[in-house]
């Protein structure tokens, strides 16, 4: 008779009384008895064989169980996942230009991660020029493979919408509504008031803006401010206020750090009091400040989980990283075949369906790279598109290709994280930097079943139509 074992790729997640079984690599979802989860967690063969005949078999089925050896099962793994990545590699058809108009901002924030190139490239903007060269003779050699239509123009800097980018920004929405691309932005947003007209939800339009505040008013004008001191908070909430009238969704994020987590509740009031929260336009979310290439002061930062708990704490409504995997992952629970989870790498920096343009012309994998030559992954030129070493290395960073990955039970639902924090923190860009991320993706599944089941609960509550009083005699 064949031996069977726990999947090193199960993971089981306490619901109280009972859990649910995750399977990380074909993302089967199932709630079970305690006393069940208790002998899988166990995994010892004499635990495993107290399992009646029915439950094994349909854990076998499920993935949960596996006549795998481990050696075997890990074997597998890394061939279904390298598979995956190649049928991903070729499916993908749609990407983006992120634009990095110039490395310029009217802002001074102490924490940002481009400061130390400004004495050094500030002199540089994207000109009209540039634009026109890269949208009519090297987007597919830039992008090979991606088609221009339902791809994507990011708008980003420093400051994207400082007056000097002005004539760069209307030549690119030219080509975005020439070619059917949707316009976004990262902005700091205290100058989009002087060319309101380009902001919209039509073709040829910037449709989405983000824009970070970093705290209630009091603290936000002691931390995102300009060399001068002025105050900026009322500025970018009349200004997102101009963003949402004219219908350009707003994802506002609020960049947090351990000092300013307990501020939060006095700035949702006042989003609330300017008409900001709750527009069917805007989003809100928490994030944390890091720390990657740049040094910056750390010392008040804090983690994905920490930030989590502290929200949870609060109390209030407010996206935060666990309630956002468990959005990402909600689509789980009603999927009934196909790939459940894909996630072979994590983020552009491997695919490079997106790549980053800056005015010199050269092109990076990542947006927090830009800037530092050495990241570079190809130029930009009047001789034409020229890609350096990096640009293939990078491609070579995904879950086939990371030995610890390969044995992680969440693997498919992180992709091995960013890689630049990886090689920033482990020296090595294939050697990841877990953090608490598996308790983080954990946490948001079991959240993400809890508002499955409390709709379900309300759904069986609300009477039918047919069953209402009728008021008509």
């Amino acid at each position: 008779m064949a031996q069977y074992r726990v999947s090193r790729y199960l993971n089981v997640v306490d619901l109280g009384g009972t859990a649910l079984l995750f399977n990380g690599v074909n993302g089967c979802l199932d709630e079970v008895p305690q006393r069940l989860a208790d002998i899988l967690k166990a995994g010892t063969q004499a635990h495993l064989e107290t399992l009646h005949p029915t439950d094994t078999g349909a854990l076998l089925k499920r993935g949960h169980l596996t006549l795998l050896s481990p050696e075997e099962e890990l074997v597998r793994f890394r061939e279904f996942v390298s598979a995956l990545h190649k049928k991903q590699e070729l499916k993908t058809r749609a990407g983006g230009i992120m634009l990095l108009l110039s490395y310029n901002c009217n802002l001074a924030c102490r924490y940002c991660y481009q400061q130390e190139h400004r004495p050094r490239k500030s002199g540089a903007v994207m000109s009209p020029s540039l634009i026109e060269d890269i949208f009519t003779k090297h987007f597919r050699e830039i992008l090979p493979g991606i088609d221009p239509k339902g791809s994507e123009i990011t708008f980003y800097g420093g400051e994207p919408f400082l007056p000097a980018h002005a004539a760069a920004v209307r030549k690119a929405l030219e080509y975005a509504g020439k070619y059917g691309m949707t316009a976004s932005a990262i902005s700091n947003a205290t100058m989009v008031d002087a060319m309101p007209d380009i902001f919209g939800d039509g073709c040829g339009s910037v449709n989405q803006v983000q824009v970070s505040l970093d705290g209630p008013r009091e603290q936000h004008d002691t931390s995102r401010i300009p060399p001068s001191g002025a105050k900026t908070f009322d500025r970018i909430t009349d200004n997102i206020k101009l963003l949402l009238n004219r219908r350009t969704r707003v994802n506002i994020r609020l960049n947090l750090d351990r000092r300013t987590i307990g501020t939060v509740p006095q700035l949702l009031m006042e989003l609330k009091e300017k008409g900001i929260l709750g527009n069917k336009y805007a989003g809100i979310y928490a994030s944390p400040l890091h720390d990657n290439l740049a040094e910056v002061d750390a010392t008040n930062f804090i983690d994905l989980a920490g930030l989590s708990e502290r929200v949870f704490s609060l109390g209030i409504d407010l996206e935060h990283p666990v309630s956002l995997r468990a959005n990402e992952m909600s689509y789980l629970f009603s999927l009934e075949k196909g790939l459940g989870l894909t996630h072979t790498s994590f983020c552009m920096q491997t695919m490079q369906h997106t790549l980053v343009v800056d005015p010199f012309g050269d092109l990076y994998a990542c947006f927090e790279e830009a800037g530092y030559p050495e990241y570079r992954v190809g130029r930009v030129s009047t001789r034409g598109v020229e890609f350096f070493p990096l640009h293939d290395i990078y491609k070579r960073r995904h879950l086939a290709n990371m030995e610890e990955c390969l044995e992680c039970p969440i693997a498919l639902t992180c992709g091995g994280q960013c890689g630049v924090r990886c090689r920033a923190k482990t020296g090595d860009l294939f050697k990841p930097d877990c953090q608490k991320i598996k308790q983080v993706i954990l946490a948001g599944l079991k959240l993400a079943y809890q508002k499955k089941q409390q709709q379900s609960d309300e759904k069986r509550r609300t009477p039918h139509p047919e069953t209402f009083p009728s008021t008509h005699r």
